[in-house]
């Protein structure tokens, strides 16, 4: 028997996408690569976050490009608070 994996909690994984964007707009390849999601779960992701204006999608040149929104950004910078303060 192997050691079990520890799933993440939703809400960390909604944070990793929010501080990837927080460099600037990204494709969402690049994303899902960065935050370690396949890229059908990243856009289960994207389409919720998206739905609560926290990131937005825009297309150039045929391609869909993710951006945080201002929303985002206080709820990213929000939750950093809170994460210093319990200092977790």
């Amino acid at each position: 028997m192997g050691v079990p994996l520890k799933r993440r909690p939703d809400l960390v994984i909604m944070m990793d996408i929010l501080a990837c964007l927080l460099e600037g707009p990204k494709l969402p390849t690049r994303i899902a690569q960065a935050c370690n999601l396949s890229y059908d779960n990243f856009v289960k992701w994207a389409d919720f976050l998206e739905s609560r204006n926290l990131v937005s999608r825009s297309s150039e040149q045929g391609h869909d490009i993710y951006s945080l929104t201002p929303d985002g950004h206080q709820i990213y910078q929000d939750f950093r608070k809170v994460m210093d303060r319990l200092r977790l």
